[in-house]
């Protein structure tokens, strides 16, 4: 078909088609629409879809015309496109429609396509990055020997001197102002001394306790505070193991030492920050040459984006009934990072001609075996898979673009105490 188009770009990413189709192009298509119509209508004295020509186009030209432009603009919008090798990212809005039989075809055609995003020119220190560097502390390998101690208890169980951490079972028998049971309003409870809500004073009342011992304590349970008398059922205490060598040799055989375990722990603890390090720096460096090309996003990419995450949010957090335009607000600087950085990323894997080939993929997977040799047959099973070998190609041609920024950007690095970020947390 030889169409007739005219473009014309509005913006970076929108552009409006003029179409015309020449009559004795889509005489066919007429055809074929009359056809259909005829097969659908009843007119006395003859059978369906047997209805004289003469009469069909006396009577129903005008509905010929309709559903020959409903069938057939999509059509020759597509066309259109292919001749113009134009990519819509969204439903076009076709406009200014003119037909009528054995006239030309015409129409306009409005729509959005993905930026073409030329990747800045790349030169030496053209963002400024701040790289930190977390320090951590002694205290924290401290906190995470406890922590594995503590998971690692048994739980005895005791009768007397509760302390802040023992466990209790309780009956809580809700009491009015003069102390009288209220009937129908007790129920047992599990007590964890010393976190909510049995934290502050009513802590304090429950510390020293022995089973069968009454308590009254005014607490809120959930429906706000009330006067309960609490009869003590059973109480349990966790008894750590003892942090020798045998216990070391439990959860690591190839430790020797109480100190070497605790040094392991150290390092594990020091690779933690320095993932959390890079993982900080990495997102700094995109955020920059974000701030430095500022691609403007189509709407339409835009609203098409945030509508997936609504409903991505809506069925993890089965929150069916949620305001969708209230978790748009909430997801919408962070839709519009990702985009940008999707057509950034997309303009510099052009521009530079950038690719992650079959040799380094291997490589990639070899080194891991060698690694890892005794999950050998897992991880080959994994890589198998043609999907999780192209998330791994993805994943090492983003740490090449990450690698080419980070040579062409200025870095200030800064020493950050874990101490001070994260109080009342053992590690990142």
């Amino acid at each position: 078909m030889n169409l007739k188009v005219k473009s014309k770009k509005i913006n970076d990413f929108t552009y409006e088609l003029s179409i015309v189709a020449l009559w004795k192009d889509i005489q066919e298509d007429f055809e074929l629409c009359k056809k259909k119509v005829a097969k659908d209508i009843k007119v006395p004295g003859f059978r369906k879809g047997k209805i004289p020509n003469n009469i069909l186009m006396s009577q129903y030209l005008g509905q010929i015309e309709m559903n020959f432009v409903q069938d057939f603009s999509e059509k020759y919008y597509f066309l259109a496109l292919q001749k113009e090798k134009l990519n819509p990212i969204n439903q076009a809005a076709l406009k200014d429609i003119d037909f009528a039989y054995e006239k030309d075809f015409t129409f306009k055609s409005e729509f959005e396509i993905e930026p073409d995003l030329k990747a800045p020119k790349l030169k030496k220190n053209m963002v400024t990055v701040e790289k930190t560097n977390f320090i951590s502390n002694e205290k924290e390998v401290e906190d995470t020997v406890l922590n594995i101690l503590n998971s690692q208890s048994k739980t005895e169980n005791i009768q007397e001197g509760s302390l802040e951490g023992d466990f209790m079972i309780a009956d809580f028998q809700e009491v009015d102002a003069s102390g009288v049971a209220i009937i129908g309003k007790k129920e047992k409870k599990y007590i964890a001394i010393g976190q909510e809500p049995f934290i502050n004073n009513n802590k304090d009342l429950l510390l020293g306790k022995k089973v069968g011992d009454d308590i009254r304590m005014r607490i809120d349970l959930g429906s706000g505070e009330k006067d309960y008398s609490v009869n003590i059922d059973s109480m349990q205490r966790r008894i750590p193991p003892k942090l020798d060598k045998d216990f070391v040799q439990t959860m690591d055989p190839n430790c020797k030492s109480v100190e070497e375990w605790k040094k392991n722990i150290e390092k594990s603890i020091g690779l933690e920050y320095e993932k959390k390090s890079e993982e900080l720096f990495n997102s700094a460096i995109i955020d920059q040459f974000i701030k430095l090309v500022n691609p403007v996003l189509p709407t339409s990419m835009l609203d098409s984006y945030l509508a997936n995450i609504v409903n991505e949010v809506k069925t993890k957090q089965n929150m069916q009934n949620a305001d969708d335009e209230k978790i748009k607000e909430e997801y919408k600087l962070f839709a519009e990072n990702n985009l940008k950085w999707y057509l950034l990323r997309k303009a510099i894997i052009k521009d530079l001609d950038l690719s992650i080939d079959k040799e380094k993929v291997e490589k990639f997977i070899q080194d891991a075996i060698e690694k890892n040799d005794t999950q050998k047959s897992e991880i080959e099973r994994f890589y198998k898979k043609e999907s999780n070998r192209a998330k791994l190609s993805d994943d090492l041609l983003d740490q090449e673009i990450l690698d080419l920024l980070k040579e062409h950007s200025k870095v200030k690095e800064k020493d950050t105490k874990t101490a001070d970020l994260h109080a009342g947390h053992n590690h990142p």
